[in-house]
């Protein structure tokens, strides 16, 4: 059946199921069953329907709400909570050098050891051990088995479980990151080994993945329609405490207008990224305004600009390679107003890679850079750094004669015209004379012509990225390396990359924390990047529901058990 079909079809059966529940008894009570309430039906959307319910194995597109639903039927040792911070779920506590469970010697090995918290159990009632961890571990080695884990399993030498309780872990390097429990999703071993073993070609795309799931999540699922909806019913041994809500219906409905209209009708309850993007969620909180329905975000990557630093594609001279002419033209930039403009009041202005609510945000923030908006000290600077206004305005460098003529280039996607304008009219303001370039479609996977742009480029990035490799000297792209890396504006410091090499091998959390203090300092404080707000993705939510956490730092159903839905009849 084509999209369109399903879609039109989910659609109608949304409303159906609005009409039904229209005509249901009003007095609170089944009309079945007058002396029991109604059971608590909570109805997503997303916009995609997932290949598979494996983050790591089933090659699954993270967009459109899939990777929503893996909170929903499957739990994780360790998982990230609304600011972001990685908390016990299956696992009793993290693994930590000062409780000696994670342990890196000399020459750069590490040991680490899980200990799982005991009565969990699969959804078909089987206990859940650490042989299910080892089953599954052996599995992502496997060179048969397509895995999207990377790394970490190259350096996973080793493993055994020495009671049903424990996973211990030898490494053959050090990875930072062995905490976040990589390349450790279980699987149910008494139900999948012997598939495994007699047809690993096939192993991934069989049914056990798909409509024959199980996992260990607050939810089972029951159904899965293909093209339509899945379904997912309470799972009442669930470790951690029966979840609220009785059914969970997520339904496919491929287009942004159908999710509107669900909820319009409410036939859908919540709406998860990315199904609605960000003009239509703030306009359907215009019209929401005083109903109690929400207009709820999860927070995404940093906006920022990034800078062509190489003197070979600098245009004009002693713009984008001068650290003071940088600073002014940040200064010039009011923050506040670019994400009120862009988001409607929705969206955090940024001042770092760190988000306001992150949980290591308190520990660094004195050592973050501020470059607040401040025309006139942008002024100061510009002239600091050689460039004085002409007779028509325009800056003027009293070395080379040129203009200060900057182009702020990006790709031909969401708000990148209005933030380009934006920029545009405070340079303008300042002295310097903006050319604006929307990358043409045809050259949007030209990594070349990207790196070589002169200016500055609006851009997006997480904090992983933001402090690993997105800025190393060795990331730089070139003709030498088939212009691949991350460091597309060529920036160079040595101090820069000693800093992330530290943060790429040390593990205790006080050094770490030090350590990020001087990348704040270094690496900001030379406005290797310019930061200008955080982007976000809309989570609608009818006004009977509650639970979902509005600026997570992370997917908004990390806490799904926690979600309820309010009888209003």
């Amino acid at each position: 059946m084509p999209n369109s079909r399903r879609a039109a079809l989910a659609l109608v059966m949304v409303l159906q199921t609005a009409c039904a529940s229209a005509s249901a008894p009003s007095d609170g009570r089944s009309a079945e069953s007058p002396e029991r309430p109604a059971p608590k039906v909570l109805t997503i959307a997303i916009l995609r329907e997932p290949a598979g319910l494996h983050e790591d194995l089933t090659g699954v597109v993270g967009g459109g709400g899939v990777r929503q639903l893996y909170n929903i039927a499957q739990d994780l040792l360790v998982r990230q909570d609304d600011t972001g911070a990685y908390v016990p779920r299956l696992a009793q506590e993290r693994i930590s050098a000062e409780r000696g469970t994670w342990r890196v010697f000399p020459d750069g090995s590490m040991e680490t050891v899980w200990k799982l918290r005991a009565g969990i159990t699969w959804h078909d009632g089987t206990p859940f051990t650490a042989e299910d961890l080892l089953f599954s571990l052996a599995v992502y080695k496997d060179p048969q088995i397509p895995s999207s884990v990377g790394r970490p399993l190259a350096l996973m030498e080793a493993a055994s479980a020495p009671d049903p309780l424990t996973l211990s872990i030898r490494w053959s390097g050090t990875y930072v990151r062995a905490d976040e429990a990589p390349g450790l999703i279980p699987m149910p071993r008494h139900l999948l080994e012997e598939k495994y073993r007699s047809d690993k070609l096939n192993f991934t795309a069989g049914p056990w993945f798909t409509t024959e799931f199980v996992g260990l999540g607050p939810y089972r699922l029951v159904g899965w329609e293909r093209g339509v909806s899945m379904e997912f019913s309470r799972f009442d041994d669930y470790y951690a405490g029966r979840a609220h809500i009785d059914t969970v219906v997520a339904r496919f409905l491929g287009d942004q207008n159908a999710m509107l209209a669900g909820l319009l009708a409410r036939a859908v309850d919540v709406v998860l990224p990315e199904g609605v993007d960000l003009s239509a969620a703030l306009e359907l909180r215009r019209r929401w305004a005083g109903t109690g329905n929400r207009v709820l975000f999860e927070l995404g990557n940093l906006r920022h600009l990034e800078i062509q630093h190489r003197p070979e594609y600098e245009e004009p001279s002693f713009s984008t390679t001068s650290r003071t002419a940088r600073q002014a033209l940040s200064q010039t930039i009011d923050r506040q107003t670019l994400a009120d403009a862009i988001g409607d009041g929705s969206l955090l202005p940024a001042d770092s890679w760190f988000r306001p609510n992150q949980d290591l945000r308190g520990q660094v923030e004195a050592s973050i850079p501020q470059f607040p908006y401040d025309p006139a000290r942008a002024q100061q600077l510009f002239a600091e750094a050689g460039w004085i206004r002409g007779e028509d305005g325009t800056l003027v460098h009293r070395q080379s004669g040129e203009r200060f003529e900057m182009l702020i280039y990006g790709a031909q996607m969401g708000s990148v015209e209005r933030e380009q304008n934006i920029i545009a009219d405070a340079w303008k303001a300042a002295g310097v004379q903006p050319r604006l370039y929307l990358i043409p479609a045809a050259l949007a996977a030209d990594r070349e012509h990207r790196s070589k742009l002169p200016g500055m480029g609006l851009n997006g990035a997480g904090f992983d990225r933001l402090t690993t490799d997105y800025f190393k000297s060795r990331s730089i792209p070139s003709d030498a390396n088939r212009w691949v890396g991350s460091n597309r504006g060529g920036y160079t410091n040595p101090r820069v990359d000693a800093i992330l090499d530290r943060l790429e091998s040390t593990i205790d959390p006080r050094e770490r924390i030090v350590a990020h203090r001087e990348l704040l300092q270094e690496q900001l404080g030379d406005l290797a990047l310019i930061p200008l707000y955080w982007g976000a993705s809309p989570v609608l939510a009818l006004d009977d529901v509650s639970g979902i956490r509005d600026n997570s730092a992370t997917n908004s159903t990390w806490n799904v058990a926690a979600w309820d839905k309010r009888d209003k009849r």
